[in-house]
């Protein structure tokens, strides 16, 4: 078999590994842009979002605080909060590339999300350049398509139906978030602090006065601090329950 062959194959290989999460993606992308382009964002700005960031929670953060005119040093820094999880995932995940060029890894910490990342560290033994290609490429083009799709409707749709669309997106969030909650008592306390701190600052009068980027980072960083400290790995990790 020649060079480009099995390039092929590994992309190919790697294209229906991932096609399970192109498909996932595809309607969640689409609520985000309908919600985007309610929340007054043209729906090209939207389809820009999705081709540069490629997250979703981040997305959304960030989309939200672009509507509301929020300054970018605000902005910048909640998505960079919100997404810094992907530094441990590629860092972890550069074990699986322990023979590919500093650049490629650069440009293959672009496909990372947390499907893909997982689907990756899976496969056996290292993971080929062109494998995760395929595998970050069929993601990709549905978050992206999905996003094209929505941001034209958005712009259609009534202003109604567009906002309950929105809130897909949130049941997504729920949706990762409650079974993990179940199986540790960590990831729940976390969760129950987060929504505390969420609930103070939108309803506490003097907290209240913080603009919704800056509450979201202090927000985060306080209960992670919180969960880091309450529950260290080492004991997590002794009393048998996952993290």
């Amino acid at each position: 078999m020649n060079q480009d062959s099995s390039r092929r194959r590994r992309f190919w290989a790697g294209f229906r590994c991932g096609a399970p999460v192109m498909l996932g993606y595809a309607p969640v992308s689409f609520a985000f842009a309908v919600s985007a382009v309610a929340g007054g964002l043209p729906w090209p700005v939207a389809l820009l979002i999705s081709m540069s960031n490629f997250t979703s929670a981040g997305q959304v953060a960030g989309a939200n605080l672009m509507a509301t005119g929020a300054p970018l040093p605000e902005i910048g820094l909640t998505v960079f909060i919100i997404n810094i999880r992907y530094f441990l995932m590629s860092l972890s995940l550069s074990q699986k590339f322990q023979n590919m060029p500093v650049f490629k890894r650069l440009l293959a910490a672009n496909g990372v999300t947390d499907e893909i990342f997982f689907l990756a560290v899976r496969q056996p033994g290292q993971v080929s350049g062109w494998f995760f290609a395929g595998l970050a490429a069929g993601p990709y083009l549905g978050w992206v398509g999905g996003t094209l799709l929505g941001g034209l409707a958005g712009s259609v749709l009534p202003h109604a139906l567009s906002s309950a669309l929105g809130i897909a997106l949130y049941a997504m969030f729920v949706a990762i978030v409650i079974p993990p909650a179940k199986k540790s008592r960590a990831v729940a306390v976390v969760t129950a602090g987060s929504v505390l701190l969420s609930c103070l600052f939108r309803y506490v009068p003097g907290l209240r006065l913080i603009p919704s980027g800056w509450a979201l980072i202090v927000g985060a960083v306080a209960a992670s601090a919180a969960g880091a400290l309450l529950f260290p790995v080492g004991e997590e990790a002794e009393g048998g329950q996952a993290v």
